[in-house]
């Protein structure tokens, strides 16, 4: 009977496959969109079947971007809500609780990525049951075509370290195959517009969607099982996708800090005039290489290599470097100027390209990248194509940061997979001074790779400031108080600001806000004009005060780790102090917003609850994972943290003051010979570091690699035909043409490009509007792209502007436009 009752409690029969018990139930997500911006809330409900109590250790992934405000449980009828601490504070308070015998409840990020959570739920007594909810807002992003993308991250990959030479788990991680996930899910979302709701779609899963309130409202639903093979995705489009946001969100008077402050958010898209793209320009494209780009992701980032490597103006120089557990470049003495030969060259290296060089050492590449010399009037522009995997996070930002700034490049990123780490994607590119995209499921590549280019290539707005024009009796303190260094021309701007003084009471007349820069050397200005609209309510959300928050903790933990990286060479007495100040900061700012931080986290302890005698059982709660190469091998006995933690006791009063700090991510060239001793291989503790399938570290590469790497770069040899044969991830026959383009623009005749274009050679011959065979072609490529893949013009925009320059050049008697539309008739109007 008892077994009986057990299967009823517990119907999934949650066990590992070692047939521990899972306490995890289910997680369900509610989604709430408004605009730009999503409130997220995941329900975690366990359930103790087991005679002992437990603790439940659930490690899962959220999006970088995310601002966890709420974290509370009901368990046998008691609600417990949880407050913020330091984060060295909640651990102890958690911790007391549960050696008192008190059910306690912790979540936490990760100390290597804001993309990492724990939840903890410790002494769950026998037969019993508790729900835990955790909730979020987030600023959505926007695709090339308008739609919004809002997604909830499922899949956690374990990340490379470079301390270890290897894969590590995060901090209480156990990951399994997406069909061994023994949770139930599911998830329900509700759209709301400020315009109507044209459409709710997403790239994999079936929803029930349905309308309301003349489309102003949309309810979805996931009408089939999740498998967790993937990230969950909604793409929601908007009658007007690019209008203006501006939200007023009234503050709470019983609330402390930030909250009880009145706070505006502005999102606005702004409308300047392009200006040329540029002719000139360094193009350094960083192709991660390393095992866990297996499969799909390396044949995505190929593609993408390639429709960059067409794209390019002629006239600029460029470079590629290939990167796994050790670096190569395509041109080793530096970028060399884009001309046939060299793109030939560069095209052979993409066939060959493989994920065959290791682990993920992607700091190293980058220090060498920054070190080049500038080149006159070729500004420097990098281009990182990743899944993101790796530890070193923090490390990674302070370098792209401070150096980005000194030698004014900017860095673009491209993630890839599903998995992907949002924080180092994200951070890259924010730090950086570029724009971050990403590819998962089944989106193009070739939009993805056309909106990084066109951003690189258009001159950024630098100098920037942000004035207020409000009434009289009303103050604007702008969050953060620094306006962004640099602005991309054509990106969503999102502005926040402190108003005191408002009267709801009031009718206000129009406020304004002005944006100025200099743009390609000249000035630029855009002003926009609202309304003061006040709700008299109090959102006890607060999604706009949870945002505004989140961006300043953000730009504090950049600074912090652009601090550190200034310091690794050039040692300061004052980088202890200086370090404490940053993350007294954030935990401030953490504790008045009531948001998660690098520093803070949640914890609640079941006061009224009966106490346990019995000591609890660890039951890891299982994440789903994509890595071939971590499933293969061993599973890492520990966690980066504890590898940190068991290392030599360095007395460095720098390196001290900033572990105390609780910068686990600093990473001294002192310590460097310590750690790496530590972690080469032969383990220590009784543990040993396995040597995973497909991954190498730098002390252990074989002599077949480095002849494989050899023979990457030995080009010369290899006499095939630059243009021809390109491998592709799908039958996309506009990929095939666009990769028979030449560097200046045309395309020459063949018989390949005939036949995919559908163009029998009598055809072709009876076209007189020129003698000369290229022309020609590449009016009816041009042609055959208007009339095939009109509905895909951004992914080809930039490869129709250098034939059509190529064209102009060509001393055509009538316009080429015209020429294009009769060929268009000729061909095809059958």
């Amino acid at each position: 009977m008892a077994e009986k009752q057990e299967d009823e409690r517990n119907p999934l029969g949650l066990k590992t496959e070692n047939g521990n018990p899972v306490p995890l139930k289910s997680v369900k997500v509610d989604v709430h969109i408004i605009g730009y911006v999503a409130e997220v809330s995941s329900r975690l409900t366990y359930f103790n079947a087991e005679e002992t109590p437990v603790e439940a250790v659930f490690t899962f992934p959220v999006d970088d971007g995310s601002a966890v405000f709420q974290f509370e449980a009901d368990i046998d009828g008691r609600h417990i809500v949880a407050e913020i601490q330091e984060k060295e504070q909640a651990e102890l308070t958690y911790q007391d609780a549960i050696e008192h015998g008190q059910t306690a409840m912790l979540l936490k990020e990760d100390n290597s990525a804001g993309d990492i959570f724990s939840c903890k739920l410790g002494n769950l007594p026998p037969q019993s049951e508790a729900s835990l909810v955790m909730k979020y807002v987030i600023e959505l992003p926007q695709e090339v075509d308008g739609r919004l993308r809002f997604t909830l991250p499922t899949v956690l990959n374990p990340r490379y370290s470079p301390d270890v030479g290897g894969l590590t788990a995060a901090e209480g991680a156990t990951y399994v195959p997406p069909c061994k996930v023994p949770y139930e899910f599911s998830m329900t979302a509700t759209v709301k517009g400020y315009h109507k709701v044209t459409s709710v779609t997403s790239d994999r899963m079936k929803f029930d969607v349905k309308y309301e309130e003349n489309n102003k409202i949309a309810k979805v639903a996931v009408n089939e099982e999740f498998k967790f093979d993937h990230d969950l995705g909604l793409l929601v489009e908007y009658e007007m996708p690019y209008s203006p946001q501006v939200i007023l969100e009234t503050g709470n008077p019983e609330a402390e800090g930030l909250l009880k402050e009145d706070m505006l958010m502005v999102s606005f898209h702004p409308d300047l005039k392009e200006v040329a793209m540029a002719t000139s320009g360094e193009y350094i494209f960083v192709i991660d290489r390393s095992g866990s780009m297996g499969g799909d992701e390396i044949k995505n980032a190929k593609e993408a290599l390639l429709l960059f490597l067409k794209s390019l103006p002629p006239g600029c120089y460029f470079n590629i470097v290939s990167f796994g557990s050790t670096h190569s470049s395509l041109f080793s003495n530096g970028s060399q100027e884009y001309t046939k030969e060299n793109l030939g060259k560069a095209v052979k290296l993409q066939k060959k390209m493989d994920a065959d060089m290791g682990g993920t050492e992607i700091l190293s590449p980058l220090e060498d990248i920054f070190k080049r010399k500038l080149m006159q009037g070729h500004p420097r522009r990098v281009f990182v194509l990743t899944d993101g995997e790796v530890s070193n996070t923090h490390q990674v930002l302070g370098l792209v940061k401070t150096q980005s700034q000194k030698t004014s490049t900017r860095v673009f990123s491209l993630g890839i997979g599903h998995g992907v780490s949002t924080a180092l994607v994200k951070g890259i590119a924010k730090n950086g001074g570029g724009k971050a995209e990403f590819i998962v499921g089944g989106d193009r590549v070739q939009s993805k790779v056309v909106s990084l280019l066109k951003c690189a290539m258009q001159p950024a707005i630098t100098d920037v400031t942000i004035s207020w024009h409000l009434p009289p009796d009303v103050t604007p303190v702008s969050i953060p108080t620094e306006p962004p260094t640099i602005i991309s021309a054509g990106e969503r701007l999102t502005l926040f600001a402190i108003l005191q003084g408002v009267d709801k009471e009031k009718n206000y007349p129009e406020s304004s806000v002005t944006l100025k820069g200099q743009q390609d050397g000249k000035p630029v200005t855009y002003s926009l004009t609202f309304a003061l609209g006040k709700s008299s309510e109090v959102n006890v959300s607060a999604p706009v005060h949870r945002l505004a928050t989140k961006a300043q903790i953000k730009l504090l933990q950049d600074e912090e780790s652009a601090k550190l990286n200034e310091d690794t060479y050039h040692i300061s007495p004052d980088l202890g102090q200086e370090i404490k100040t940053f993350r007294q900061r954030i935990v401030d700012l953490s504790r008045h917003g009531n948001i998660v931080s690098k520093y803070s986290a949640f914890v609640a302890i079941d006061t009224e609850g009966k106490k346990v005698e019995d000591k609890a059982v660890e039951r890891p709660c299982p994440v789903p994972t994509l890595s071939e190469e971590f499933m293969s091998g061993l599973q890492p006995c520990c966690s980066m943290d504890a590898v940190l933690d068991r290392g030599e006791k360095l007395d460095d009063l720098v390196l001290q003051s900033a572990l105390s700090a609780g910068s686990n991510q600093f990473y001294s060239r002192k310590a460097a010979p310590a750690r790496k001793k530590m972690a080469k291989g032969y383990g220590f503790g009784g543990f040993k570091f396995p040597s995973f399938g497909g991954l190498f570290s730098k002390k252990s590469k074989d002599k077949d690699y480095e002849d494989s790497m050899e023979a990457d770069y030995d080009l010369e040899e290899d006499e095939s035909d630059d243009n021809s044969a390109v491998e592709f991830s799908s039958d996309d026959k506009m990929m095939s043409v666009i990769a028979l383009q030449q560097l200046n623009g045309e395309w020459e005749v063949s018989e390949q490009l005939l036949k995919l274009l559908g163009v029998p050679k009598e055809e072709f011959d009876k076209q007189k509007f020129s003698e000369v065979p290229s022309v020609v072609c590449t009016v009816i490529v041009l042609g055959w792209l208007k009339k095939e893949f009109s509905h895909r013009h951004e992914e080809w925009q930039m490869i129709e502007t250098k034939a059509l320059a190529w064209l102009a050049s060509q001393n055509l008697i009538l316009s080429v436009e015209d020429i294009i539309q009769q060929t268009i008739q000729s061909l095809w109007s059958k």
